[in-house]
């Protein structure tokens, strides 16, 4: 039997296909058009026409499979037309679940995002804590409630396990979902020359190889209905700017930029979007989310699927010297 992945081009999913293909699985990919990443001309790979908003092109790459990796999403920080958000992540996802009954699809890895999760205060988060704060954007929101789609289909009877990915790093193109290593490339480049407020907040830092291999983990182990969070090491942005400054081995003075100015400048690039339909590089949106610590607990993901947690200084540096060997 094969496994439909949606979302293939994107950082996790790419990854996630090029291994499982060399593992032997028989995969099915649903794209919009014919990727060109030269890991997907494998004869285990099978290429489908289409995306989740099409339920009749789901259903068609749905023959011959038994599991499912859910990860495609409009995961980005704006949209010209606010409804995409709510249209790839509540409806496409109620879409692939709908046509993955239909077809008696056995299992199903639904990958979301620690975003949902919320900021932390007085200790790291863990599945079961209640949120502190309110959505800080349209792409929080709308996979909260993906989320609730996929676990009234798990009360149902079908087997779903959630995966909340934070902020992921590491070898591999820019696509947007991996923007630590896209600063690692600037940094190295001379082109990135701050630091948001103090460079006091935590975000906790998972390396995408340990992302990968956890959710292969959780096809296998993933229990009905849980959630489990990929964290990785929680740091400050101070220590992340550290590492890429060791293993880079180029010293230069960082500035350190109020969040007002920054949440400025936000605003600025924000109405100029909405003049050029150009996406901003920053939001007032992820300013504010800067103002919290985002610490995580990964204790039950460690515990129930044996995730791995790599080490930030090793991670920076395997990704500092991909940067310089693929980028520069």
């Amino acid at each position: 039997m094969a496994i439909l992945i949606t979302g293939s081009t994107g950082y996790i999913g790419s990854k996630l296909t090029a291994k499982l293909a060399k593992q032997g699985e028989i995969i099915h990919l649903l794209c919009r058009s014919t990727p060109t990443l030269p890991e997907f001309k494998h004869e285990n790979i099978k290429i489908f026409k289409g995306d989740i908003t099409d339920p009749v092109s789901i259903a068609a790459s749905l023959n011959g499979v038994d599991r499912i990796y859910h990860l495609a999403a409009y995961a980005r920080l704006w949209a010209k037309n606010s409804s995409t958000f709510s249209t790839i992540n509540i409806q496409g996802t109620k879409n692939v679940l709908s046509e993955a009954k239909k077809a008696g699809v056995k299992k199903i890895v639904y990958t979301s995002t620690a975003g949902v999760i919320g900021p932390s205060k007085d200790k790291p988060m863990t599945e079961k804590d209640p949120r502190i704060t309110g959505f800080f954007n349209l792409y929080e929101s709308t996979k909260s409630e993906a989320e609730q789609v996929a676990l009234s289909y798990a009360s149902e009877g079908m087997d779903i396990s959630i995966l909340n990915p934070s902020r992921i790093y590491g070898p591999g193109f820019d696509t947007g979902s991996n923007p630590v290593t896209k600063i690692v490339e600037l940094y190295l480049k001379g082109k990135w020359k701050v630091i948001p407020g103090s460079g006091k907040d935590i975000g906790s830092y998972c390396f995408i190889d340990d992302v990968v291999d956890g959710h292969i983990a959780a096809m296998d182990k993933g229990r009905r209905g849980e959630r489990y969070i990929f964290g990785g090491v929680n740091a400050s942005f101070n220590e992340l700017m550290a590492l890429i400054t060791k293993y880079s081995g180029i010293e230069k003075k960082l500035r350190h930029i109020p969040f007002p100015i920054l949440g400025g400048m936000a605003q600025v690039m924000l109405l100029m979007a909405k003049l050029t339909g150009k996406p901003p590089m920053i939001t007032p949106d992820w300013v504010r989310k800067y103002y919290y610590d985002w610490a995580l607990d990964s204790s039950k993901a460690v515990n129930e699927l044996g995730y791995r947690i790599r080490p930030l200084e090793e991670g920076i540096k395997e990704t500092v010297e991909w940067v310089k060997q693929n980028r520069l």
